[in-house]
């Protein structure tokens, strides 16, 4: 007989963070979709009126997600597809909230494109990914299994950013990308089908080097079908797209980077900069300015030919019509996007998401037009929203239950939970808060008191434990038993900010031990594999914000190993038994050998190296940080096979919607 496991969020007053990553709208326009930092997704309802509300959370990976898109037809399969920082890859249902479809890869994606085309092609179509690794690749769309990629002849390299081309006057699609050193490629898709179902090798059909870094987005104009957009972090540029001869520089001002950009109509482009400002261009014909004698070519003019046999190169100019407001102060980076809508209203609109987690949406007008004196225009913020916006206006709870056993015991103020651990085998709800207490209670009575009518009669009947040892935030629980059932069931570990792990007996509520690590806010708290024992006993893992490890004895209560030369954020843990090894896996992609037994670094490797070592070890364990990191590290062009932890996949309804869904 099955059995199911229905999972049941309770969210206090304050909504879960939601530090945007990535935004898309969906092909309908009646759904926004999000990405972040913390690795759900959440689906927002967009009305025929541009409000937002959010509808769900979805839960599916374990890391940061680092782009989104469409995954089928969606008039006729309402899927979406997601990648994380560690390789992992879920396809959704946006209607029932469902995860049809998950893998994990070595490889980072930082863009995919869907492709299908149904006259040539069987099954659900392709999903063109580029990233930290070679030239494209190319993976089924329904299984998310590698079919195969393209390839550079020459000079292969990272892709920055890519784009398809349906041409309706060659009747040709082309994929169109741009590599990390500014080189533009092309390759041919519709007539590259059969070759890629053969695995036989599909090279680009021409390149050209941009002579520019760090492209952000590459656009083709389909109104004109001549004009190729590519946006640059500090310039923008338009090109021919029949012989990819440079049209026109913009180059950044004011110390702005550029971020992305759309063809939004015929000569009229969108432009907008990480920090969430956005130019509307009309492009003008400076020789049709300079009077002069020209030929015109979809509005531009064409070269001409000078009896000295020289050619004048077409060239345009840009004329800035108007500009979005945005509030000062606001989060860094933006992320940010273009609808174009084909149905009623026929909305054109511009949308933004911030790390805060706030969405904002900006309506462009069909003919945008610069003030009397000639000068630009200003858009106003049509509609901003977050998820707090919704617990703030339906107002679902009122107190939570830690609210209340703060109450009890301190007269006033609330608590703020900062950490939690469930003990399915005891019943046992345990939650760190920000104050350095450790509350202990009963979770189904819990649940009970919070969901069911009437439940301040369980509310005052509720039993629970407040366990003191802690001076700083609580920042990590482990309960050793959930993981080995040779430990003591007694036993429960606690990290805080000022790098202090507390052994502690949740049945006496006594301190058995406290681990002074002089490091970093502990982030997580892991334990050793079954196969892996030293003296006999599993060992815990502490990994701290200062990049450093420390490896703990409980039965011994000593300290074996404070792992301290990390220079980036610990990603990884892997364990090497035969050896006595501990192996770091780091952010920037390298690797740390540690001899446990005398604490020394017996190796630091990087790029290919690091990553066989990571393969061969089977034990992982994924690290992920409660403190926000401050900077990009340094990527090195490497892979890592990054192993996910076991994750739970499904949605979580947010406030003012009663949905259940369930996960595949």
């Amino acid at each position: 007989m099955r059995t199911s496991l229905q999972a049941v969020a309770l969210w206090g007053q304050k909504a879960p963070p939601h530090s945007i990553t990535a935004i898309m709208i969906t092909d309908d326009q009646r759904t926004i979709v999000t990405g972040s930092q913390e690795g759900q997704l959440c689906l927002w309802n967009l009305s025929h009126e541009l409000k937002i509300s959010a509808k769900e959370l979805l839960f599916g990976h374990s890391a940061s997600v680092t782009c989104l898109a469409r995954a089928r037809d969606f008039s006729k399969q309402p899927y979406i597809v997601s990648a994380a920082e560690n390789g992992e890859m879920c396809v959704w249902n946006v209607t029932s909230g469902q995860c049809v479809e998950k893998a994990t890869l070595p490889y980072r994606h930082t863009a995919i494109c869907y492709y299908h085309c149904s006259f040539r092609m069987t099954g659900e179509g392709w999903l063109l990914c580029c990233g930290e690794y070679q030239d494209v690749l190319i993976i089924d769309a329904k299984t998310l299994a590698v079919v195969h990629s393209f390839r550079s002849s020459q000079f292969p390299d990272w892709i920055n950013c890519m784009c398809i081309v349906h041409s309706m006057r060659i009747q040709e699609d082309s994929l169109l990308v741009v590599s990390v050193a500014g080189e533009l490629k092309v390759w041919d898709l519709s007539s590259s089908i059969n070759s890629i179902q053969e695995k036989r090798d599909v090279y680009e059909k021409e390149s050209k080097f941009l002579e520019s870094l760090n492209c952000q987005t590459i656009r083709f104009c389909t109104y004109t079908e001549r004009l190729l957009l590519v946006v640059f972090s500090k310039c923008w540029k338009v090109y021919d797209y029949c012989d990819f001869s440079l049209l026109l520089t913009e180059v950044s001002r004011n110390g702005q980077f550029f971020a992305g950009g759309e063809m939004i109509a015929a000569h009229r482009i969108l432009i907008w900069t990480e920090d969430g400002h956005s130019y509307i261009y009309q492009l003008l014909n400076r020789w049709a300015q300079m009077g002069a004698v020209y030929k015109t070519f979809s509005g531009l003019s064409k070269s001409l030919y000078p009896v000295d046999g020289r050619v004048l190169k077409e060239s345009i100019y840009p004329h800035l019509l108007c500009s979005t407001s945005v509030q000062e102060n606001k989060s860094r980076p933006f992320v940010m996007g273009y609808m174009n809508e084909r149905k009623e209203p026929f909305y054109k609109v511009l949308f933004s998401g911030e790390v805060s987690g706030r969405i904002t949406l900006w309506h462009i007008p069909d003919v945008p037009v610069s003030k009397f004196d000639g000068s630009p225009r200003e858009i106003p913020v049509t509609t901003t929203w977050t998820l707090q916006d919704n617990f703030d206006k339906h107002d679902t709870v009122s107190q939570s239950i830690i609210d209340y056993f703060s109450g009890l015991k301190d007269g006033a103020g609330t608590a703020v939970v900062t950490s939690s651990e469930y003990i399915p085998s005891l019943d046992k709800l345990i939650c760190g808060c920000e104050d350095g207490t450790i509350i202990i209670t009963q979770a189904l009575n819990a649940a009970k008191a919070r969901l069911l009518e009437g439940g301040s009669l369980v509310k005052d009947s509720l039993s629970h434990k407040v366990l003191k040892g802690h001076h700083q935030s609580v920042t990590s629980l482990l309960y050793p038993h959930g993981l080995s059932s040779k430990l003591d069931q007694s036993w429960m570990l606690s990290g805080d900010l000022d790098s202090c792990v507390i052994l502690w007996d949740i049945f006496t509520e006594e301190i058995l031990h406290k681990f002074f690590l002089e490091a970093g806010a502990v982030t997580s708290l892991l334990m050793s594999p079954e196969k892996f024992k030293l003296r006999g006993e599993q060992i815990i893992c502490c990994v701290c914000s200062d990049h450093s490890v420390a490896l703990l004895h409980l039965e011994g209560k000593s300290c074996l190993l404070h792992a301290r030369k990390h220079f980036f954020p610990v990603r990884m843990i892997k364990w090497h038994p035969v050896e006595n090894f501990l192996i770091v896996g780091c952010a920037d992609d390298s690797v740390y050998i540690w001899e446990i037994e005398t604490g020394t670094l017996e190796r630091h490797e990087t790029g290919e190296r690091a990553r066989i070592i990571l393969n061969c070890c089977d034990d992982s364990q994924l690290v992920k940080s409660v403190l926000p990191i401050a900077s990009e590290t340094l990527k090195h062009k490497s892979i890592e096979q990054r192993s996910s932890s076991p994750y739970q996949l499904g949605p979580l309804p947010c406030p003012s919607l009663q949905v259940e869904s369930s996960c595949k």
